[in-house]
């Protein structure tokens, strides 16, 4: 259905007249052909403006309601879009070589126009949106899992509908038994049983062999579970700033000389002799050293989590969260009940060691590599973690896309995002986002969005826009799930084979210490 013609075009940007009695909407997306056919753009709606065509006195006259006689045609609606494809002659698509001409009609799309937009993907999101016109339910809108080592985000302002999407994209990795899995960090504590959203990746009909929950407590029902315990028994000093980002190399210097004089039980008996006697007892008992030196270590020692870490236990947690990965499992790490710090630190450590198995295993057995799951590791409020180039997770999404790993940044404050890690997301879930600040740094950092500010300011609850290259050549309109009508019915999954089954109850790998002692 025509809903206006090209007043002006230039560079990428057209504007248009309505001329039809069809309703036009931000972030629609239309159709832009010659008369004959030949030539066809697409091109989506950034923004719309309503205009007289009288002049001044004429128009005051007629706001006021003057008896004066106007002319027939007083004002009009004028439409701008971003053009963002072209379909050439052979029917395939590519980026615009030109322009439209003035006068050409644009439509709304027809069924054939959908399926050449390429939006659909093994990874399901939501419905293509078109605005005023609602969802276009027979489109759906998805990702493969190839894009997890291209990084990406989900972004918008708190109450946007970003558990939501979380959820159906964690729940759409389950349903792939084993090609995709993710490593979850929920900090609010809402995943697993869906605070203020209804239903949670518990209710997941594969949540029992296809989930695993680490947290401080067991969850009801036959969900896999792992305490969250680090153990700090034969730690080795090396590995401490992954476990403490502060740490200089003077402490980690003095800890190798305790690790010595200790053995395998250094950080506990180092910790009780300054709990007891200060720093002097770690001197006269463990090694000699700088007082200022001993001073920061011990108090840095001393002040971890005992919820979380545990000075006698020899292993951690993120051995079984590895071997979970391994046999295709999703695991959910509760850190909600955790100060910030102790949060923290369980988000490194964790990731640290997984993240290096995926690297390592790619340098060192290439075959056994190839046989590991795409892991997208999904991290709550990540501008905390990605304000600096020089860090873990910036690290993870400036270089490991080779290993087969991704990031999944999820936050409300994207400016607070390093530029250049920012620019490394390449697939971009974008929800409501009012802040104007934050709304020019997406507009500014990814690519289809340079005119639509006012858009992203106007989106819905659970209405946002998908940006993902190299796949997607433009910005997406799309209505996320609501995740309990997704489960009831978007789900398609396949029961288990009984020996997976087994497998998954009985463990395929030989338990470690941390499991002995704790499980």
């Amino acid at each position: 259905m025509e809903v206006g013609k090209v007043r002006v075009s230039k560079g990428d940007r057209v504007e248009l007249v309505v001329t039809g009695e069809e309703n036009v909407s931000f972030g629609q997306i239309l159709k832009i052909s010659n008369p004959s056919g030949s030539t066809v753009y697409y091109a989506r709606v950034t923004n719309a403006s309503s205009h007289s065509m009288l002049e001044e006195l004429e128009e005051l006259q007629d706001l006021k309601g003057s008896m004066r006689t106007v002319g027939p045609y007083t004002q009009c609606r004028l439409v701008e879009a971003m053009l963002f494809l072209e379909k050439v002659k052979d029917g395939k698509l590519r980026a615009p070589t030109l322009n439209p001409d003035y006068g050409w009609p644009a439509e709304t799309l027809s069924k054939g126009d959908y399926g050449n937009l390429q939006v659909s993907g093994k990874l399901r999101l939501g419905y293509l949106r078109e605005g005023g016109r609602g969802e276009v339910r027979e489109v759906i809108v998805g990702l493969d899992v190839d894009f997890i080592p291209r990084m990406s985000a989900i972004v918008g302002q708190i109450g946007s509908g970003k558990t939501n999407a979380e959820l159906v994209l964690n729940a759409e990795l389950m349903a792939t038994k084993g090609e995709a899995v993710g490593l979850i960090f929920d900090f609010h504590g809402e995943l697993l049983t869906g605070k203020n959203i209804g239903k949670g990746l518990a209710d997941h009909p594969l949540a029992a062999s296809r989930l695993v929950y680490v947290g401080l407590e067991k969850p009801k029902g036959e969900i896999g579970f792992l305490p969250l315990k680090i153990g700090m028994k034969g730690f080795n000093p090396a590995m401490l700033g992954l476990l403490l980002p502060d740490v200089s190399r003077p402490q980690i210097h003095y800890a190798a000389k305790l690790q010595r004089t200790f053995r395998e039980d250094w950080v506990k008996k180092a910790v009780d002799l300054y709990l007891e006697g200060d720093v002097d007892a770690v001197k006269k008992q463990g090694a000699s050293g700088s007082g200022s030196v001993i001073e920061a270590l011990m108090r840095k020692l001393a002040n971890l989590d005992e919820n979380v870490f545990d000075l006698s236990l020899q292993g951690d947690v993120s051995s079984p969260i590895m071997d979970s990965l391994r046999q295709g499992k999703t695991v959910l790490v509760d850190v909600s009940g955790l100060p910030e710090e102790a949060q923290r630190q369980v988000v490194c450590w964790i990731v640290s060691r997984t993240v290096a198995y995926y690297r390592e295993t790619w340098r060192s057995n290439y075959e056994d590599w190839m046989r590991l799951p795409y892991l997208l590791i999904t991290l709550e409020e990540a501008h905390k973690f990605l304000e600096e180039r020089e860090s873990l997770f910036s690290d993870i999404a400036l270089t490991h896309r080779k290993y087969r790993v991704g990031l999944n940044a999820v936050t409300p404050r994207p400016s607070l995002i390093n530029r250049d890690v920012f620019a490394e997301l390449w697939t971009k879930l974008i929800l409501k986002t009012t802040l104007r600040e934050d709304r020019k740094y997406l507009a500014d950092n990814t690519p289809y969005l340079e005119y639509s500010d006012t858009e992203l300011k106007m989106l819905d609850i659970g209405e946002g826009l998908l940006v993902s290259q190299p796949k997607i050549q433009f910005a997406v309109p799309v209505k996320i799930f609501d995740y309990r009508e997704y489960l009831e019915e978007h789900l398609e999954v396949e029961e288990e084979s009984e020996s997976f089954a087994l497998k998954a109850k009985m463990g395929e790998v030989k338990r470690s210490t941390y499991e002995e002692n704790v499980l």
